[in-house]
């Protein structure tokens, strides 16, 4: 008995892909449900019972109580009660557009899809990259359209008078769809979707297809489909799926390979973007994840490819619950089972960009100057300076500052740690901030001077010799303020000698430059009296001075 049902099942499946792909605008195909007769079927589906002599003519039927479940019967679409139905859409993210029928006559116009709109036979939906959008219909099959597709609503009628058998047709030119079909297993309910190579049916399933690079790709998670095209038809049932390519049959159904084991991601996620990371698969040429708000996955907000058991997870992710999805793809091109998890992004507001201090700058002992990036959704800052990385021996630790910017006294020369965390208005504090290295350099000291030694002709100058020293700068000036000045030298030893000035009262400073040009502090300004040592020009100008005045 058993094998007898697997019998009929099958038999039905092919009937669908046989018959579907042979129907014409002007009949439709109807797979005999369990019990039923052509009179029964006239009742439920025509618009005058007694037409059902006309089926049974059309069809050489001689005894319709003979035919097996899943027989296909040809009625003339004149004679179905038969109205078009609408799709309803549920859910829309990213950027979705569709070319939609205006009246009779065929007129056509564009528009942005929303949650809540409705679409209607002829009309098609167009996905942009990181998009998806999910239509409904009126039996409760669901498709959810995918990035990057181009999909057309070819067939959308609700048939008969009390069952409401749905007939749906879709065209996938280009991309992919999941398609949910009649979920509530309305008995004679059809659902088909075509692409340029095969196309799909089934009775009511959950299944994926994909039309791309001359190829189409089905895999059924749940329940069975037919695929076929004019090079021959296959099967496929739960847990298979095919590949079809352009001027060939369908491929024998090969077994999907098993959802890869994604690790634990009970805690909350804080910082993007960001990485997820799981083991690799055997038989996996390339690794999917997915992101989506809802465990049903009727949105699908991020979609990554990889050839690497890896994804990445982009900053557009907000802070709430998604659900993530991630299947192995084999090496011919066959999607497998999904793992499926939720995940929980706590990352806003983002952390500040450290804007300097850098490691490479120059810093020294004395006002540091801190600043940053202001990241939406931040209100106030946190920094952190500390003398190791990982922060357990804070130097300090400002708060509630509502600048980017920060100026604040280290005295010790050494290497540092600092970081910044940003604090929404709520007072929820974000992620805390990336660590950044600084040095800070101590500053050249003060020479210390040693007394001035004179000779005949010069002044030698000479001061405490110090480490790590690049070069030395005297000033000799005659105002204590350093404005008129006599000699202003460079020297790369601790000593200087110069000329000596002319007689009168001199100010002498020193200061040390490091290596990276920083100059240290003068010395305290010195005063240097240059006496007179020939007093006779100084008598000779006098007594003529004297005379002049006689």
């Amino acid at each position: 008995m058993t094998k007898l049902r697997q019998s009929l099942a099958l038999l039905f499946v092919l009937s669908l892909s046989c018959t579907a792909y042979s129907e014409t605008d002007n009949e439709w195909d109807y797979a005999m449900q369990p019990g039923e007769s052509l009179w029964s079927i006239a009742h439920e589906l025509l618009t005058d019972w007694r037409e059902w002599k006309t089926i049974e003519r059309i069809n050489n039927v001689n005894n319709d109580r003979q035919m097996l479940p899943g027989t296909v019967i040809k009625i003339p679409r004149k004679l179905i009660n038969e109205y078009r139905s609408d799709i309803t859409i549920l859910d829309v993210t990213g950027t979705v557009t569709a070319q939609v029928v205006m009246n009779e006559g065929g007129a056509k116009a564009y528009f942005p899809l929303v949650r809540g709109q409705s679409l209607g036979q002829g009309d098609e939906i167009k996905t942009s990259k990181q998009s998806s959008v999910l239509l409904e219909f009126d039996d409760g099959t669901q498709v959810l359209i995918l990035e990057n597709s181009l999909l057309r609503i070819k067939q959308a009628t609700v048939v008969g008078n009390k069952r409401k058998v749905v007939d749906i047709k879709v065209f996938l030119q280009e991309g992919e769809a999941e398609v949910r079909a009649n979920p509530t297993k309305v008995p004679g309910s059809q659902f088909l979707i075509d692409t340029p190579v095969a196309f799909a049916t089934t009775k009511g399933t959950t299944y994926r297809v994909r039309a791309q690079d001359k190829s189409t790709a089905a895999e059924v998670i749940e329940g069975r489909i037919g695929v076929g095209n004019d090079q021959g038809r296959t099967a496929v049932r739960q847990g298979f799926g095919t590949l079809t390519k352009e001027n060939s049959a369908p491929q024998p159904p090969k077994k999907l390979l098993p959802a890869p084991v994604v690790p634990d991601l009970s805690q909350p996620i804080r910082y993007l973007p960001g990485k997820l990371v799981w083991d690799t698969l055997d038989g996996a040429k390339e690794y999917r994840g997915q992101i989506s708000p809802d465990k049903d996955f009727n949105a699908i907000v991020y979609d990554s490819v990889s050839a690497q058991p890896k994804m990445g997870l982009p900053v557009s992710l907000l802070d709430q619950t998604y659900w993530l999805r991630v299947n192995a793809i084999s090496e011919n091109g066959l999607q497998g089972y999904s793992s499926l998890q939720p995940i929980r992004i706590d990352a806003h507001p983002f952390p500040p960009v450290r804007q300097g201090p850098r490691s490479t700058d120059s810093i020294y002992a004395g006002l540091v100057d801190f600043s940053w990036s202001k990241p939406e959704g931040a209100s106030t800052y946190q920094v952190d300076i500390a003398r190791s990385e990982k922060f357990t021996d804070l130097l300090k630790s400002v708060e509630g500052i509502a600048d980017t910017a920060l100026s604040t006294e280290i005295l010790q020369p050494g290497n540092y740690y600092w970081r910044v965390t940003s604090v929404t208005a709520q007072s929820k504090m974000g992620p805390v901030g990336f660590a950044g290295k600084f040095t800070v350099k101590p500053v050249p000291p003060k020479p210390e001077m040693k007394e001035p030694v004179s000779t005949e002709n010069e002044i030698f100058f000479s001061w405490q010799e110090e480490q790590d020293i690049k070069f030395y700068q005297l000033q000799l000036s005659k105002d204590e303020e350093f404005i008129e000045l006599v000699v202003d030298k460079e020297t790369d030893k601790a000593e200087l000698a110069i000329d000596k000035p002319q007689a009168g009262t001199y100010y002498m400073r020193v200061r040390a430059f490091d290596f990276d040009d920083y100059a240290g502090e003068w010395t305290a300004p010195q005063q240097i009296e240059q006496p007179i040592e020939n007093w006779w020009p100084v008598i000779f100008t006098g007594a003529a001075t004297v005379l002049l005045m006689l």
